[in-house]
């Protein structure tokens, strides 16, 4: 396959898209990097080269991938409720076909792994849009990923905010599912892998971790990394769809994404073999502890960059506050603002 030099990034500014950017430029790449709404994005990401593309809108996705000799999408309309399945299938056929249009190399496409038994709703569209991508004639590289633990995702956040919040909970009969949680840095380093595998045609590939866990397992690994031993009562008759109600209650999620989520751990989401670390047997897999620990690092680092923020915006303008509403000859311990 020619060299790629040029990358599409759908999904820039989401969680995956975060941490992908910087993996793709220390692999050498030029990155390109689409939003709705680019002056924005620019103003928030200056040192990245943005350009306009909405999946709705065909012309701003040609547009978009002109010069690009591959892309990696990571487009889902999940939060948006309603007919979303639609929504994906018909952004997935644009892309396709803008990306034939375009004569790109490959496409990269981050999707979900296929459960044993019944399949979700969310999990179906996944299923349905890497399906989309892979029939068009661009060699496209479908990877299948379970929950993907670090800071900012949002299976990770439910998890977190129910293993901190409750000293004791319930435990629905969905939480006995097993499945292969991976590292955002396994799913990146997936990814980049993928950008320029050699003479491959369209295939879709799981990207397990390295421990086959039960949902009660997360939350009891999770739980002890922050040093709580919530008390658990299993429930069989509590259903994933009230479980999502009681996640509501009690997590950070949105409540459709949780609802989501939930219905898609009816089955099983393990894989047999290794997938796509098949290739690559020099990868070591982040296990899940260090993987939690990190995404607890970086929550926390997060909260404290905000607080800082908050700290500095606070001095700045509470020396105008005092004198406005306390005036001019307060005396200095009324002005929340000093040092």
């Amino acid at each position: 396959m020619p060299e790629i030099k040029t990358v599409l990034l759908t999904g820039a500014t989401g969680f995956v898209g975060r941490n992908l950017y910087p993996a793709l430029c220390r692999a050498g790449y030029d990155v390109v990097c689409v939003s709705r709404d680019p002056a924005l994005a620019r103003e928030r990401h200056p040192q990245r080269v943005w350009s306009r593309m909405d999946v709705d809108d065909p012309e701003s996705v040609d547009a978009a991938m002109r010069g690009c000799d591959a892309a990696v999408y990571l487009v889902h309309g999940m939060g948006v409720g309603g007919d979303y399945e639609g929504q994906e299938r018909r952004a997935a056929e644009r892309f396709r076909d803008a990306a034939a249009r375009a004569r790109l190399r490959r496409v990269v496409y981050l999707g979900g792994v296929r459960p044993e038994g019944e399949v979700s709703k969310h999990l179906r569209s996944r299923l349905a849009t890497g399906e989309v991508l892979r029939s068009g004639p661009t060699s496209t590289i479908e990877l299948q990923a379970a929950m993907i633990v670090g800071a900012g995702s949002e299976s990770w956040r439910i998890v977190r905010d129910l293993a901190a919040r409750l000293p004791a909970m319930v435990l629905p009969r969905w939480l006995e599912t097993r499945s292969q949680p991976v590292a955002i840095a396994d799913v990146v380093a997936a990814i980049v892998r993928a950008v320029s595998l050699p003479d491959v045609q369209s295939a879709a590939y799981a990207i397990p971790g390295p421990e086959v866990m039960s949902g009660r397992e997360v939350l009891e690994r999770v739980a002890a990394l922050m040093g709580l031993r919530p008390t658990m009562f299993p429930v069989p008759f509590l259903s994933p769809r009230l479980s999502s109600y009681w996640i509501r209650l009690v997590t950070r999620a949105n409540g459709h994404i949780a609802e989501e989520l939930v219905e898609g751990m009816r089955g099983d989401l393990t894989v047999h073999g290794d997938g796509f670390w098949s290739r690559f047997p020099d990868h070591e897999r982040v296990p899940f502890d260090v993987a939690a620990r990190r995404a607890l690092e970086g929550e926390a680092r997060s909260l404290s960059l905000t607080a800082r923020a908050v700290e500095g915006a606070i001095r700045s303008v509470g020396p105008l506050v005092s004198r406005r509403w306390v005036g001019p000859d307060a005396k200095p311990a009324l002005n929340a603002a000093r040092p």
